[in-house]
């Protein structure tokens, strides 16, 4: 098809011609603007600087002008509305023959001077007995123009207004940008992105190279600068006043001063007074608030990753329904963004707004306040999350703590901080284990930080928090700590000072039976937990007292573990009942193989949530494939168990997947890398081991003694990487042989 570009003067021709554009499959459809020797009417600025990293956002833009008369860009401050603006209006000016025109209404300051601006461009008069907006509308009627209305939102209404009588001007296209969109009829309202990944980094580097002539990042340099885009959000003008400290910061200096970035990212006097600095503007869109606005905008700033309608309704105190109007308000006035992922819709803010809201939030002295409102709401949530795990919204439990974690994290900081003992302790033990389960480490740390004020208040969750710190200190290979936080639990949990948890039990007979402590203790604690009347209906002690037997090597009689079975399907809680499917497989690995790995996958499948059963159960299937010597499926099975062990990171409660790998490859022949390999994963020590294949590796450990202590120097992430080299090496080795 042709595109109509116009009749333009060409040099050497006597008069105009009509130019088009054929536009076919195969064929550019975006050009630079044509080179002809006529003007285009309008008054876009020269910029002064390059365009970086948005041509793909340009395009879009053309497109929707070309579909509809208004489109208005909205966004939050600083994040590259104009310039973006302007670029796409140089793009479209040929296409409009009576040209392309800037209406700057941020020097206006209120409603009434909108028209004027507009009819100040154009030089249009002032009429007897007519407004302003009717000269305007009756001085553009007929022309082919391209307004861009930048900087509306302190005048939102009345540019609104003004838009809307100019639907009278068919030939007239509107490109506004804004904080928040127009909302008139026809509109289409485009959110303008963050700059991202390379087109971040480019856009620092060139500005850099800008203010410090020769700037040139090494490959280091690049990592930092990706990090400070990040951080920023991807705000243009915050990426922009970064990279102008170049001149007297190295990359690295600016990255670390982040956290003081309203005092740091500050910019030249001649500038725009609202983009002279980052502060500047922040403070120009949360001026333009409602004095109740502001103050939601100053409390929703303690949530750390995002919040829900009922998070904002606890710490404010506001009517649900007042405070729904008002986060409406401050999306549409883009200091607040939606995320729809989930189920719930849950409200974020960027961190760059975020921390200008918690000074504004400090300089009212009602901050603690609010922090103490925090805490109390993510106890409280944290106290249900708890009580759902050993019950079929298990998955809800989950749901919670994968949004929330970043700010039970802040809640639980606070509260250690004001010493609000109810609070941290509820948080505390009540997080772990979710947050173990989903194999997030946030938390690991939180039960130990907080006993000594459990001990100190004799709270009553004291066995509960001792369980969760048995259980981090096993997770992290701290035997002795295992064992000890282990037996307190169990010989607290039935005294009447005390909430009761099952749990108690299942964590310390796993905690002594990983740690150095006797098979026999071990299996005490869990038959204790497995008979006591709690342990029904979700059976969570009665499954790992059957995984423990299992891997420790004690015979069950068959009808014992058929009982077991039956049960542990019938179970409350989604991962125990996918466990019974584990047991089942542990049982007939012995004599069949293949149905072992089918039950495995059924017990992945049954996707219960609880990652890291999934992925002790898939460690042990992987083990198993790599026992019928099928190589590519081993290979493929190994890498994922290798990735989650890199990330956890090192938990001891995956080391079976890790053992399993260790000792494949020695059968494969690697011996020496092997025995290099369960000394990472052993961290040099060759204790008591839940796990068959532990047997082998220990005894080649003992015989490759210098590459077993060479690889108990390696971190887990680095053991990982070692992990993926000698699979790496299988990989190359089966190609070439």
């Amino acid at each position: 098809e042709l595109v109509d570009l116009g009749v333009r003067s060409l040099r050497d021709l006597s008069g105009p011609v009509q130019l088009f554009q054929v536009r076919a499959d195969g064929l550019r459809s975006e050009f630079p603007s044509l080179r002809t020797i006529d003007v285009v009417p309008g008054n876009l600025p020269v910029q002064s600087s390059s365009f970086v990293g948005r041509d793909d956002d340009v395009a879009t833009i053309v497109e929707a002008i070309d579909a509809h008369q208004v489109v208005t860009l909205i966004g939050v401050g600083g994040v590259g509305k104009t310039r973006l603006a302007l670029q796409s209006a140089a793009m479209l000016a040929p296409r409009f023959r009576d040209g392309v025109w800037l209406i700057e209404l941020a020097p206006v300051t209120d409603g009434d001077g909108v028209d004027g601006a507009v009819a100040s461009v154009f030089m249009l008069q002032p009429q007897p007995g007519r407004s302003w907006r009717q000269v305007v509308v009756d001085g553009l009627a007929g022309r082919e123009v391209l307004l861009v209305i930048d900087n509306c939102e302190h005048v939102l209404d009345d540019t609104a207004a003004l838009v809307e009588a100019l639907a009278e001007c068919p030939s007239v296209r509107i490109l506004v940008t804004s904080r928040e969109s127009l909302a008139v009829a026809g509109e289409w309202a485009w959110r303008v992105p963050s700059l991202t990944g390379e087109a971040a980094v480019e856009l620092f580097i060139e500005r850099a190279d800008t203010a410090a002539s020769g700037f040139h990042p090494d490959v280091a340099d690049r990592g930092v600068i990706g990090e400070i885009c990040d951080r920023l959000d991807g705000i243009a003008l915050a990426i922009e006043l970064a990279a102008a400290r170049v001149r007297s910061m190295s990359p690295t200096q600016i990255r670390d001063r982040l956290d003081e970035r309203f005092r740091l990212l500050t910019g030249s006097r001649r500038s725009i007074e609202r983009h002279q600095t980052l502060r500047h503007a922040v403070q120009w869109s949360y001026d333009l608030l409602e004095p109740v606005e502001q103050s939601v905008v100053q409390q929703v700033s303690v949530f750390v990753g995002g919040f829900t309608l009922d998070a904002a309704t606890a710490i404010t105190e506001l009517d649900e329904y007042e405070v729904l109007d008002i986060l409406d308000s401050l999306v549409r006035k883009s200091l607040l963004y939606v995320d729809r992922s989930d189920s719930d819709v849950r409200y974020g803010m960027l961190e760059t707004i975020r921390q200008f809201a918690e000074e504004a939030l400090a300089s009212t002295g009602t901050s603690d306040e609010t922090r103490d409102r925090h805490a109390s709401y993510y106890a409280d949530k944290s106290d249900i999350a708890y009580a759902q795990l050993p019950t079929n919204d298990e998955p809800l439990a989950y749901r919670f703590i994968d949004s929330e974690i970043t700010n039970l994290a802040a809640a639980f900081a606070w509260a250690l901080t004001r010493e609000q003992a109810d609070h941290a302790v509820r948080i505390a033990a009540n997080t772990h284990l979710l947050a173990r389960y989903r194999l997030l480490t946030e938390a690991l740390r939180w039960p130990e930080d907080a006993i000594g004020l459990a001990r100190k208040h004799d709270h009553r969750h004291l066995p509960h928090l001792l369980a969760a710190a048995a259980d981090a200190a096993a997770g992290a290979g701290r035997d002795q700590d295992a064992i000890r936080y282990g037996f307190e639990a169990v010989a607290l949990n039935d005294d009447d000072r005390y909430d009761f948890d099952i749990f108690a039990y299942y964590i310390a007979g796993m905690a002594i039976g990983n740690g150095d402590g006797s098979t026999d203790e071990a299996l005490s604690v869990l038959r204790s937990g497995a008979d006591h009347p709690a342990d029904s209906p979700a059976r969570v002690t009665l499954l790992y007292l059957h995984i423990l037997t299992y891997f420790f090597g004690v015979a069950v009689p068959a009808d014992e573990s058929d009982i077991a079975i039956e049960r542990l399907k019938a179970s409350s809680m989604p991962s125990v009942r996918a466990g019974g499917f584990w047991v089942q497989a542990l049982i007939v690995s012995a004599h069949d193989v293949a149905a072992a790995i089918a039950l495995c996958q059924q017990a992945i499948a049954a996707d219960c949530g609880c990652r890291i059963f999934v992925e002790s159960v898939r460690g042990f299937q992987i083990g198993l494939i790599a026992k019928t010597d099928d190589i590519d499926a081993a290979l493929g099975g190994f890498a994922p168990i290798v990735a989650t062990w890199q990330t956890s990171p090192g938990d001891t409660y995956l080391r079976g997947g890790m053992t399993e790998l260790a000792a494949w490859l020695a059968r494969l022949g690697y011996s020496d890398d092997a025995a290099r390999l369960f000394g990472a994963i052993s961290q040099g020590r060759l204790g008591s081991w839940t796990n068959p294949s532990a047997a082998g590796v220990q005894e080649l450990a003992e015989a490759f003694t210098a590459s077993f202590e060479a690889g108990a120097a390696l971190d887990p992430r680095a053991a990982g990487e070692f992990a993926h080299e000698l699979l790496a090496q299988v990989r190359a080795d089966r190609l070439t042989t």
